[in-house]
């Protein structure tokens, strides 16, 4: 047998039985219009319409996010073609990760009825997904999710976590890779994307530290004025969808990608660099370094100088002296801040992770009462929070620019 993983995506439309019932025809014009939209909004995010079922669709994505992604808009535009005087159109879905039998054009198997059962129990204009599949787009999200529990359903042995849609976080929206990626030839002059980096070995207990490296690494080379260097948001939006170079090159226009892999050993950290252009994919550098933890920061300064000079040829030393961040005062805060900014990506995926972020942060604060990053990051995770204290951010941003 075929089979492949698959993000799932199943939707219907919430009392269509009795639509047909009192105005037929009109319904079945609005359930074809439904379907085209369906195939329309799944299509722009690289899904498949792979089943339709009366007034049912089924599709599959090749990534989680866009699964999601797709629900939210589809949702959204069939919102906004409602017809005056027309009874409303509404659906939900159910969404699941699995691996998947392929039987021609169509998938069958578990999972796919676990996204059948997980629609059929969500509410009118909801959306649920499976807590396999929120673990995998939980920080990446653009959206707020309610955790609702674990849920039994008939013929399925083992309950499932399941997890309901519940907002758009309009702050990480503006910030995110566009919804539909558009693809150029065209690269800009010294431009660099920096490439989520990935944890040696199934220690995700370092994971922090790996993806506190790439953040420090982009606002580092960010500093070099001769450098284009694509943001955090979109390059790790792209890294899910398009690992390989020469497709970040033409997504984002960049004419190198930088990619890495962090192992924590004890005190000992090991990180591996490779630099490629966008063009054939070559790699033009690549470069192991071993240091002590406590020298972690000196390591993302000589890095981003080595890449700077790789990519642009020479570097204005003056300015990026004067630009240069103090290291902390000691490597513990360095530690809490990276936990911090971890739990803060998370943040309005669910309302716990704001409140743990601050927690860190301000340990990192406690550390070293001097680092201006920790104050800075502990605005941006409280401002989460219903309760967020105006005064105390504005103290908080003061002392940052102090």
């Amino acid at each position: 047998m075929q089979r492949r993983m698959a993000a799932l995506m199943v939707g219907d439309i919430v009392g269509y039985s009795g639509m047909m019932e009192r105005a037929e025809e009109q319904t079945v014009e609005r359930l074809a219009s439904c379907q085209a939209l369906i195939s329309e909004k799944v299509g722009l995010l690289e899904g498949r319409v792979f089943k339709t079922v009366g007034d049912g669709a089924l599709a599959e994505f090749p990534s989680a996010v866009n699964a999601v992604r797709s629900a939210f808009e589809i949702r959204s535009a069939l919102a906004g073609v409602q017809e005056p005087m027309s009874e409303p159109m509404r659906m939900r879905f159910g969404l699941h990760i699995a691996d998947v039998v392929v039987q021609g054009d169509d998938l069958v198997g578990d999972g796919v009825n676990l996204a059948a059962r997980i629609q059929a129990a969500a509410e009118p204009d909801s959306i649920y997904v499976s807590g396999a599949l929120f673990d995998h787009v939980r920080r990446n999200s653009a959206f707020i999710f309610d955790d609702i529990g674990e849920r039994t359903f008939k013929n399925i042995s083992e309950s499932v976590h399941l997890y309901r849609v519940r907002g758009e976080i309009g702050a990480h929206r503006l910030q995110s890779a566009p919804t539909q990626l558009l693809i150029t030839k065209e690269r800009r002059p010294s431009s660099v994307a920096v490439l989520p980096f990935r944890v040696s070995g199934s220690d995700e207990n370092q994971r922090y530290l790996a993806e506190g490296l790439t953040e420090e690494l982009i606002v580092e080379l960010g500093r070099f004025h001769r450098l284009s260097v694509s943001s955090r948001s979109a390059s790790f939006a792209v890294a899910e969808l398009h690992p390989d170079p020469v497709r970040v090159g033409e997504v984002l226009g960049v004419r190198y990608v930088l990619e890495g892999q962090v192992r924590k050993l004890g005190e000992r950290v090991s990180i591996s660099f490779t630099l490629s252009e966008t063009d054939q994919g070559a790699v033009l550098w690549s470069d192991k370094i071993q240091r002590s933890f406590e020298e972690i920061l000196a390591l993302i300064d000589e890095t981003a100088a080595k890449i700077a000079a790789t990519v642009s040829g020479r570097m204005e030393d003056a300015a990026m002296i004067a630009a240069r961040r103090k290291p902390p005062e000691n490597m513990t805060a360095f530690d809490y801040l990276l936990r911090g900014l971890d739990h803060h990506r998370l943040g309005g995926v669910t309302d716990d992770n704001a409140r743990q972020s601050v927690g860190w942060l301000t340990k990192a604060i406690e550390a070293d009462p001097n680092y201006a990053a920790a104050y800075a990051w502990r605005t941006c995770a409280a401002s989460w929070l219903s309760d967020f204290d105006y005064e105390q951010g504005r103290r908080d941003i003061r002392r940052a620019r102090a």
